[in-house]
């Protein structure tokens, strides 16, 4: 067992340069060499006392330290409290933050400022157990004559620095006493101790990190005991209830998870999700995703947690990865129509409200171009965008499709029951494109949902509140359809709150040349290789044909003359590869109605086709008053066509 001196070891044992004397550890030595270096006054040895301002701030900077070092303090004092002892806590630089002094020693510690606020570093006042402790980050233990300064002769000091859980050095705790009730024990003391507040440290540390990861997630966080009693839960899940901290606290939770089989995850210790659950809040139905995770130690379950996510969350985040958006906007619709045009303002104007919309015209007039555009301009551009072909589902389908089902409904029903478009579109717009195949029962339900914008899923016992806008299409003349029956009236004025009516392609043929250049554009965008461009004659041959498949149709023909084509000009002989179709296709060929006739008995009464084209359009200008575009009609030619003949033949409007 090492002696301690008792005597203060001679000036001359710390020489700059040389040998360890006899009898001094290698550890003091150091020490006194540094303090020797330093200037460090061994006839002083009294603390620095910082400023009150500065203690303050030391004060402030190590709370947590201090929080949990006191309880251990306390502890250990109340163990040598008949011992003259002081329980000391610094910081990193030696300043006493706290202490704990039995009466008989704080004469002495007054004398030496062993204070709160004093500096007990190296270089304030020499070899001494927290100074050097620090200086040389392990723990030491400074016995009497081994202190540099005289006046600390009479002391025994042990002391160990303070880590946090990164290794730096944060503080030291240190025991001083008299140098006669010196005992190897205090030294254990003061490194057990150290060891517990670093340990308290770590897990306080630890406990933040998993707090700020709880408080962090997006999902709502729930952990409950075996008795379903509350133990801990995030403020995402006060979120999702709707509800203050406080009132999370008193929930009843068997109410609130009535519908989650709780006692099978405690008694089979397994995982279970729930895809589609409605959670019960104080009398609210709040739809979720739950996931149920056991927690247990050793073979005993203690209790469970709940991670739970909003249905609204999911959906967004579903429809997104699907593709449930809107693409286009008002300024991607193509049209150099003045009635078109004026039907986007419209558009734009009641895309603010959140009104139904009822848009009718053929296939292919750009009916969800227009519904589209209509989400994209509303204050619900951030929500999902849905859209289903009325005419496309199966007749069995539709209602479970638009409404949704719960689990058990019918045979086949998900476990865990499914959500309709109706609820996959909350938060933004729903398109119900061909509304007017929908069947006489489900045009009710429609009916009823529109109405109190609540759905009632297929075998569901509450209904779901909405926030959903619905724009409806058709193609149908749904006030016929009403006179014959086989559409509800309600239903149609319920729709038909806002009306757009969209123009067939050969009522604007103005639009034709434009749209045919941007579908050309985008065949060049598409493909490899030089890009190909229209012959004039081409455009002039397709204002010459029907497009009774509209946009669809005129999108077709160009994509199959740029495949065809085998030059960069696409021609106006390939416009003849087009296919025409039957007659009530709409792609055919209008030119033969200038001089297609039947052969006549008399082959002097013929006459040549330039006559009789010129005949034709002067029997059209002169019934149509000199109106070109009613005289393109008559002859069921294009505009452009019949301006080219009129300068051809040298014809004036007024047909002389």
């Amino acid at each position: 067992m090492i002696s301690y001196p008792t005597t203060p070891i001679s000036r001359d044992a710390a020489p700059e340069h040389g040998e360890i004397p006899e009898g001094m550890r290698p550890v003091i030595f150091a020490s006194w060499r540094r303090c020797r270096m330093a200037g460090v006054n061994p006839q002083q040895g009294t603390g620095v006392q910082v400023s009150r301002e500065e203690l303050a701030r030391r004060l402030k900077a190590k709370s947590l330290l201090i929080s949990v070092a006191q309880p251990i303090m306390n502890s250990i004092y109340q163990a040598i409290k008949d011992t003259v002892y002081a329980i000391v806590l610094t910081d990193q630089d030696g300043v006493l933050l706290s202490t704990l002094l039995n009466k008989e020693i704080e004469p002495e510690c007054a004398k030496v400022n062993f204070v709160e606020g004093a500096k007990w570093d190296e270089l304030s006042v020499g070899t001494n157990a927290v100074g050097t402790a620090l200086a040389v980050d392990m723990p030491i233990q400074v016995l009497g004559g081994e202190h540099y300064c005289q006046s600390h002769y009479a002391w025994t000091c042990s002391a160990a620095p303070i880590h946090d859980s990164s290794g730096r050095v944060i503080g030291c705790l240190d025991l001083s006493g008299k140098a006669e009730d010196v005992h190897p024990h205090t030294f254990g003391i003061a490194v057990s101790a150290v060891s517990s507040i670093e340990e308290q440290l770590n897990v306080l540390e630890t406990n933040q990190l998993m707090n700020a990861v709880f408080q962090s997630m997006q999902d709502g966080l729930l952990v409950i005991d075996t008795e379903y009693r509350i133990r801990q839960f995030n403020e995402r899940l006060a979120s999702i209830f709707m509800l203050e901290m406080e009132e999370v606290r008193r929930l009843d939770i068997k109410e609130l998870l009535q519908d989650v089989d709780l006692d099978s995850v405690f008694e089979s210790k397994r995982r279970i999700s729930y895809a589609d659950c409605t959670l019960t809040v104080q009398g609210r139905k709040i739809d979720c995703m739950v996931n149920i995770f056991p927690y247990s130690c050793g073979n005993q379950v203690l209790g469970a947690s709940l991670s739970i996510r909003e249905a609204r969350q999911v959906r967004r985040e579903v429809n997104q990865l699907a593709g449930f958006k809107a693409n286009y906007r008002f300024e991607d619709i193509v049209t150099h129509n003045p009635y078109m045009r004026e039907q986007i303002d419209f558009a734009r104007r009641i895309a603010g409200t959140n009104c139904t919309v009822l848009i009718e015209g053929e296939s292919g007039t750009g009916k969800e171009l227009f519904a589209q555009s209509i989400h994209n301009a509303s204050t619900r551009a951030d929500g999902p965008f849905i859209a289903i072909n009325c005419a496309a589902l199966p007749r069995e389908l539709v209602e479970s499709e638009l409404f949704g089902y719960e689990k058990g409904s019918f045979t086949g029903a998900l476990r865990e029951g499914n959500p309709g478009k109706f609820e996959l579109a909350n938060g933004g717009t729903l398109f119900l494109d061909e509304i007017g195949e929908l069947s006489l029962e489900i045009q009710a339900k429609l009916l009823r949902v529109l109405d109190n914008h609540k759905v009632r899923r297929i075998g569901g016992k509450h209904e779901r509140l909405l926030d959903v806008r619905v724009i409806a299409a058709t193609n149908r003349d749904l006030l016929e359809e009403i006179t014959q029956k086989a559409y509800r009236s309600d239903l149609y004025y319920r729709l038909n709150v806002i009306n757009l009516k969209l123009l067939p392609l050969r009522e604007r043929p103005e639009d034709l040349g434009p749209l045919a250049r941007l579908f050309l554009s985008k065949c060049n965008r598409d493909n490899p290789g030089p890009a190909k461009h229209f012959d004039p004659a081409f455009l002039e041959r397709l204002q010459d044909r029907q497009w009774r498949g509209n946009a669809r149709e005129l999108q077709n023909a160009v994509q199959r003359a740029y495949y065809l084509c085998g030059s960069d000009c696409i021609a106006e002989s390939d416009a003849v590869r087009i296919p025409s179709g039957h007659k009530e296709s709409g792609l055919q060929d209008r030119r033969p109605a200038l001089g297609r006739a039947s052969v006549p008995a008399d082959p002097h009464a013929v006459k040549s086709m330039r006559q009789s084209e010129i005949e034709s359009i002067r029997r059209a200008l002169a019934a149509s008053g000199g109106n070109v575009v009613g005289a393109a009609r008559m002859l069921n030619i294009g505009k452009s066509t019949l301006y080219r003949k009129l300068a051809e033949y040298g014809i004036g409007k007024g047909g002389d």
